[in-house]
């Protein structure tokens, strides 16, 4: 993400569809076909390049960076595509990761608490309190570990609330709501403390001692701007920006390589140079989301995997770029994808199911909170109510989003996610497969559609429609 002081919402649904070109009987079908207790064939890797690129063709995505490690070996670690100067893309072609970057953040601040820097459970009040929030006691009791609990009790950006400030929703540490403010919040504190940006911190403290070279939580956009792989989105127009610089942030924005992110991959997996007692703690349920997954810290943490594995989980998407990282810590294995464009998250969820054989629950798993067998059921409606339905939206922030009819399908499209194909459970509210989010459209007294919404557990993002 090009990091903005208005920035652009990372959904944490994670989007995704089963295939770019399935009808919904065949995505459902799929659905089925990856039960947890079916057993999955062993991976071919080399068959998975040709995939790749075959998925690179139909998704409209330019670039793709991939990294694979099996048995704590590093398997591959390639980017498929181009340059800008049109040769191969080279090994160091810079990617910008999303939400990604918040796993790295914690990892940081894990290593400060491990060296008795810092500390989890220390209020946050101590070195910063945002003006907005100084008057509620709320910010006396905000700590570390509610943030990277995403439990710090605030809205995802502070734009998603009515009066456009921050505020907090619910006690910090009673209940789980995706936040990237909340590590914003906990950035800034940790700067004030130190006297020392982010990006200086994660240097010294994490990337040099790593050897990612090509890792930085700020860019000026300049420099190595041939390495850079560039936004496009889901037709594959390149997104060209005036400035291309990269502020820093610990919630989105980090910008890597695949050689990179293999050395975090690894240090990750083998313990991240933490106690025994402090790396359990983060991958440890910090919050409860569903039946599904759980919150660590940072991370999220799957269970109820085969030979009692789990995993550990996070993606991004914002406008022209999706990224996953999935790591298996027991059996040593991972998978890392970064992408260019707006319908990569759909390549990222390709991939996980590709490059493990559990992969498809993993998939489910990570964005479904019921089991497969309690799909929402569908209703079919008539041309005429789907058509009025269709339309211009705008959100809070301005942007724009899109509700078409194609083939008695309504699909909307947001800047920054792949085309969102709704399934319809009455006249005004749908469901997307694989997706727990839900999308309601608002009616009038006259019956005139008014806005749409889309909710992602605790956020909403409310769009009202453009009048001709």
């Amino acid at each position: 993400m090009i990091y903005s002081k208005k920035p652009l919402p990372v959904i944490v649904i994670a989007i995704f569809l089963l295939s770019f070109s399935c009808t919904l009987s065949e995505a459902q079908q799929a659905i089925k076909n990856s039960s947890p207790n079916e057993e999955t064939a062993s991976v071919d890797y080399n068959s998975l390049d040709s995939k790749i690129q075959q998925w690179q063709k139909d998704l409209h995505i330019p670039d793709v960076g991939v990294v694979i490690i099996d048995k704590n070996k590093l398997v591959k670690a390639r980017v498929y595509g181009n340059a800008r100067n049109g040769q191969p893309a080279p090994q160091e072609m810079l990617f910008e990761v999303a939400s990604v970057t918040k796993v790295v953040f914690t990892t940081l601040v894990l290593r400060l608490v491990q060296d008795g820097k810092w500390n989890l459970d220390e209020p946050l009040c101590h070195y910063y309190i945002d003006p907005e929030v100084a008057s509620n006691a709320y910010s006396k009791k905000l700590t570390t570990r509610h943030v990277l609990s995403h439990q710090s009790g605030f809205d995802n950006w502070r734009w998603m609330n009515a009066s456009g400030k921050l505020t907090y929703n619910f006690e910090p540490g009673t209940k789980f709501n995706y936040s990237g403010e909340g590590f914003e919040y906990l950035r800034l504190a940790i700067e004030h403390k130190f006297h020392t940006s982010l990006a200086k911190l994660s240097d010294s403290l994490l990337f040099k001692p790593l050897h990612m070279n090509n890792t930085s939580h700020e860019w000026d956009g300049k420099k190595d701007f041939a390495l850079y792989s560039g936004m496009y989105d889901a037709e594959g127009k390149e997104i060209v920006k005036n400035d291309y610089s990269v502020q820093s942030s610990a919630a989105a924005g980090l910008t890597t390589a695949v050689n990179d992110m293999s050395k975090f991959a690894f240090e990750v997996l083998n313990g991240g140079h933490l106690s025994n007692k402090l790396y359990k703690e983060m991958i440890s349920k910090q919050a409860y989301i569903n039946p599904n997954i759980n919150q660590g810290l940072g991370w999220r943490v799957i269970n109820g995997l085969p030979d009692n594995e789990y995993a550990l989980q996070h993606a991004g998407n914002d406008p022209g770029v999706a990224s996953i990282m999935v790591l298996l810590p027991k059996s040593k294995r991972g998978v890392v994808v970064m992408t260019n464009a707006d319908n990569g998250l759909i390549m990222c969820n390709n991939i996980v199911r590709a490059a493990f054989p559990e992969g498809a629950q993993i998939i489910y798993k990570a964005y479904k909170s019921a089991p497969i067998s309690e799909q929402p059921k569908s209703v079919r409606l008539p041309n005429e109510v789907l058509s009025s339905r269709i339309g211009t939206f705008k959100r809070a922030d301005g942007a724009m989003v899109t509700v078409t009819l194609k083939d008695s399908q309504l699909i909307l499209r947001m800047s920054g996610i792949p085309d969102l194909y709704l399934v319809p459970e009455s006249e005004d509210k749908f469901y997307l497969l694989d997706l727990d989010a839900k999308v309601f459209f608002t009616r009038d007294q006259n019956g005139k559609i008014t806005s749409v919404s889309i909710q992602d557990g605790g956020n909403i993002i409310k769009c009202d429609k453009v009048v001709d």
